[in-house]
């Protein structure tokens, strides 16, 4: 039986045992993010930055005037900040796997507004290096990836990209060294699996930009035809 099953199922029986609390708000019996903490969540809407995703009334944002990305363009579901930051720092901190499904349906929830739609045909998470796999128990990112690519829905390719290194957390680190911290640290196996495809990476939440950045590198080096990005959520 798949361990995905094998979770599922003892999932399902302890729910039964203990009701499940939300991860944001702690009301019982309706999920561990609730839909109405869902519904406090601020979806990033039109118009935005061609490039990066941003909100702003402008074709492109100060940012992106001064920095060139190699993906084509990244979306982001909600601003990074309430609830949905909370339940995020939930996922990755507090290593409960359980938010990642409810999360993925704020990804699916906002994917009509991005413009991805029907540009992308495989869907890459972003991956996390073995030593932190191993203290997790799973990548977030390939979790909502997953969750997210069940629904829409999309092929997900969740072994194509590898870390090669083990990084500082960009979220310690300052703007400015974001870059470095991250650079070299992606690599492409099984490269016949995104060779000629649209490809979409997929993350958390998107700072600075230096990680898919880099990711896509790497994977149009490998052969991808074109790389979009789309995380959970957006640093504001």
């Amino acid at each position: 039986m798949p361990n995905r099953l094998i979770h599922d199922i003892y999932s399902g029986f302890m729910d039964l045992i203990y009701p499940p609390h939300c991860v944001t708000c702690g009301e019982a019996g309706d999920g561990y993010f609730c839909p109405k903490c869902a519904e406090k969540v601020t979806l990033i809407i039109p118009p935005v930055c061609r490039k990066c995703g941003t909100p702003c009334e402008s074709y492109t944002c100060e940012q992106c005037r001064d920095r060139e990305y190699a993906f084509e363009c990244a979306r982001s579901a909600g601003v990074f900040d309430g609830v949905l930051r909370e339940a995020i720092h939930a996922l990755k901190y507090r290593k409960l796997i359980v938010t990642a499904d409810p999360l993925a349906q704020i990804l699916v929830k906002a994917f009509p507004q991005t413009g991805l739609a029907r540009t992308v045909d495989v869907v890459v998470p972003i991956p996390i290096h073995r030593s932190r796999m191993l203290d997790r128990g799973f990548n977030q990112s390939e979790e909502l990836a997953c969750g997210f690519a069940r629904r829409i829905p999309l092929p997900v390719e969740a072994r194509v990209l590898y870390k090669t290194r083990k990084t500082r957390q960009q979220v310690d680190l300052p703007f400015d060294l974001r870059a470095t911290n991250i650079q070299g640290s992606f690599a492409v196996r099984h490269a016949e699996k995104i060779r000629g495809k649209r490809v979409l990476l997929i993350d958390d939440v998107f700072t600075t930009g230096s990680t898919l950045d880099e990711a896509t590198r790497v994977l149009l080096a490998a052969g991808a035809s074109a790389v979009r990005a789309y995380t959970l959520a957006k640093s504001l």
